[in-house]
């Protein structure tokens, strides 16, 4: 049996998926935000050889049942229709449990295809999207150079909606910065009340030293937000958001309050009044809660309740400040958010 050759990246909720790799990187590789893909070029995995891995992961995990298949690496949609139709034969011949297949999707990926071509993968199995959004912002959009402006964000997700596929859309909250954070969350809600897909999946964001966007923090024009104003930030943009059928959900180890999440439709008040519970914290307790979950001793907000955890804090709280009174928390969180990416 040959190396079956994976990559390295899939959404958070595909971790008991199986893996196929279908591309190599990201086509598009530009976003000054992200560096994922940055020392990698694209390339489409051959199809022989794609559909060859899927038979050998077929006998590798003989008797094991998967729901769910996640297609890599970063946008299967750039790939032609029918290439990816052979792809979806293939799994539904040698894994025929499959409930789910899904990718992730770049917006102007999607809006390439035709409807009729979105709804032929959907009747092949490809069910569930990604999309890396990001925000509804033009200005923001522009600013990390995404490639595509809202309006193609909002015609990508009612495409995807209509053709029947379940639609995740990934979000940044302080991606704009201090500059651009009341804008970030309106309009991303506003774009995203015009979708409303079928998941809002939440991320703090991250600046990485090497990429673009640090440039921008290092001359000024981009100002990192503390962990605070990011959850203003967030509820903002929470409070912005319809009462509509989405799942939102603070998913990933990277976010503050990974309590906050439900239904739009009948969780809205539950999660804001998570967010007011942690902003109407004394200052000491909400650094140290800050503090505390970015070094992973709290893991929900009720955990500054817990002896245990709330001294473990304390003494690691004492232990920076002894090293660096000055300690600039608002980029100590950012550089630990970061490295979690």
């Amino acid at each position: 049996m040959k190396n079956i050759e994976l990559g390295s990246i899939r959404p958070p909720s595909e971790s008991e998926s199986l893996l196929v790799r279908v591309t190599r990187g990201c086509h598009w590789n530009k976003c000054y935000f992200c560096g994922l893909y940055k020392s990698m070029n694209f390339s489409m995995h051959p199809i022989e050889d794609t559909i060859q891995d899927i038979k050998e992961q077929a006998a590798l995990y003989q008797g094991r049942k998967f729901k769910s298949c996640f297609l890599q690496d970063g946008d299967a949609l750039v790939l032609k229709t029918d290439y990816l139709l052979r792809i979806l034969e293939a799994l539904n011949k040698y894994f025929p449990d499959l409930e789910y297949i899904t990718s992730y999707a770049r917006a102007d990926s999607i809006t390439r295809k035709s409807p009729a071509e979105l709804q032929e993968l959907r009747q092949a199995g490809l069910n569930h999207l990604y999309c890396g959004m990001e925000t509804g912002s033009d200005k923001i959009l522009q600013l990390i150079n995404k490639g595509f402006h809202a309006d193609t964000v909002v015609k990508s997700g009612c495409m995807a909606k209509d053709a029947g596929m379940i639609l995740s859309e990934f979000i940044l909250i302080g991606i704009g910065g201090k500059e651009h954070s009341e804008e970030n969350a309106i309009q991303t809600a506003d774009a995203l009340n015009m979708i409303q897909p079928d998941f809002i999946r939440v991320h703090a964001t991250g600046i990485k030293p090497e990429s673009k966007m640090w440039e921008f923090v290092q001359e000024g024009s981009f100002t990192l937000q503390s962990e605070e104003e990011i959850m203003i930030e967030q509820k903002l943009f929470l409070e912005k958001l319809l009462e509509m059928d989405s799942y939102y959900v603070n998913e990933h180890i990277i976010n503050l309050l990974l309590e906050v999440r439900g239904n739009l439709r009948t969780d809205k008040l539950e999660m804001l009044s998570a967010i007011n519970k942690f902003l109407g914290l004394s200052e000491d307790e909400k650094l140290l809660f800050i503090v505390g979950r970015r070094l992973n001793i709290f893991f929900m907000l009720d955990d500054l309740k817990k002896p245990k955890q709330y001294q473990k804090a304390q003494e690691c709280m004492e232990k920076i400040l002894q090293k660096n009174p000055q300690v600039d928390f608002t980029r100590l969180c950012n550089y630990v958010r970061q490295s979690q990416i």
